[in-house]
């Protein structure tokens, strides 16, 4: 039994510390890398890892379809302990509920530096910051099939250089295309159907698992009325200092209403605790957000319909053993994304409501 218990905690200490990383982590830098210009250019779409180990890097893109539809895909690379290459679909409307991911072998999967260029197989996301080209194929996705184009309305956005710097670990997102219109065809079992609707595009890679920068963050995306609404929360481990990284862009065609990044002057409550979705044994998350500035703009998002809700560890296909230790470690990470409405206002006025994609990741 003394044998057992000894296993137990030695397994218990080892999942722990592989997974979140030592104690000895350095906190989260004072200053943020601020080198680059501001005029964001295309190569910083292209690929920005190289292969080494413990480095990540995707690609993603959402719609919503004038017909309430939301697809979502992503294309995926990650070097920690194998490379991986795959693309992740979700597609909800009022009669499809899909998720799929495909996995690619290294010889399958191409990358510019030059401007996102990127193949998986017959599958690739390509453009220029103005304009891009989304191609799924069918036949990798069981049917499902997307041939899409994606217009920039707005002009890309990146707070400062987009890197979250924690001494030589760091994680980067720039936001290609804030918002834009999409037109194309959805393909489901050889049928095609024309769509129209209105699109965004990121792009996020770094050196080190994500779960040992941050215990969580909030993200969403949205429209109201001209105005185009970015804003997120990471919040980093108590191992980087355990703070809380605000981010709230509010752009429109011809002006800028708000641009914050890190603690200036934001404020962020959370309501809706998630208590339903998944059993969690860390600390609570929320599907309602409101982020308030200190010169009067106030976001109100509120999750209202889940689209997507995974187990981390069982998407990535770990064995159920595996996963058994890592629970009893206490760590048991999830993801959830809400199709959402967003209401904003200045300093009391009232100046509309809207729509926007809403997702919870949980590390821990």
């Amino acid at each position: 039994m003394n044998k057992f218990i000894f296993l137990f905690i030695f397994l218990f200490i080892s999942c722990k510390t592989f997974y979140t990383g030592s104690f000895d982590q350095p906190n989260l830098n004072l200053e943020q890398p601020e080198e680059l210009s501001s005029i964001v250019s295309k190569w910083e779409d292209g690929k920005r890892t190289t292969g080494k180990s413990n480095e990540f890097e995707w690609w993603y893109f959402d719609t919503k379809l004038d017909n309430g539809a939301i697809l979502v895909c992503y294309f995926y690379k990650v070097h920690f302990l194998q490379d991986r290459y795959f693309i992740g679909l979700n597609y909800n409307d009022e009669d499809e509920d899909i998720f799929l991911l495909k996995y690619f072998n290294k010889n399958e999967v191409q990358f510019s530096t030059d401007s996102c260029d990127v193949i998986m197989g017959n599958n690739y996301i390509r453009g220029n910051l103005d304009e891009y080209e989304i191609k799924l194929d069918p036949k990798d996705f069981e049917g499902f099939g997307v041939e899409l184009f994606l217009k920039s309305s707005l002009k890309p956005y990146r707070p400062k250089d987009g890197i979250i710097k924690a001494g030589d670990d760091f994680f980067a997102w720039l936001a290609a295309v804030p918002n834009g219109s999409t037109k194309g065809k959805i393909i489901i079992d050889g049928t095609k159907k024309n769509v129209n609707g209105d699109g965004y595009h990121d792009h996020n890679w770094g050196n080190t698992p994500l779960q040992k920068l941050f215990d969580s963050w909030s993200w969403f995306r949205g429209k109201v009325g001209d105005y185009t609404i970015i804003a997120a929360e990471l919040n980093l481990s108590d191992k980087r200092g355990g703070y809380n990284v605000p981010i709230l862009y509010i752009g429109g065609q011809d002006t800028i209403l708000t641009n914050r990044f890190g603690d200036n002057g934001i404020y962020t409550q959370y309501t809706n605790l998630i208590n339903n979705l998944y059993p969690k044994k860390n600390e609570p998350l929320f599907s309602s957000i409101k982020l308030l500035t200190e010169d009067g703009i106030l976001v109100s998002i509120e999750g209202k319909k889940l689209i997507d809700n995974s187990e981390i560890f069982k998407r990535m296909n770990l064995p159920s053993p595996i996963r058994w230790v890592m629970n009893k470690s206490g760590i048991d990470p999830y993801y959830s994304r809400f199709k959402s409405n967003v209401e904003l206002s200045e300093n009391g006025n009232y100046l509309g409501n809207g729509f926007g994609i809403l997702e919870i990741m949980d590390l821990k």
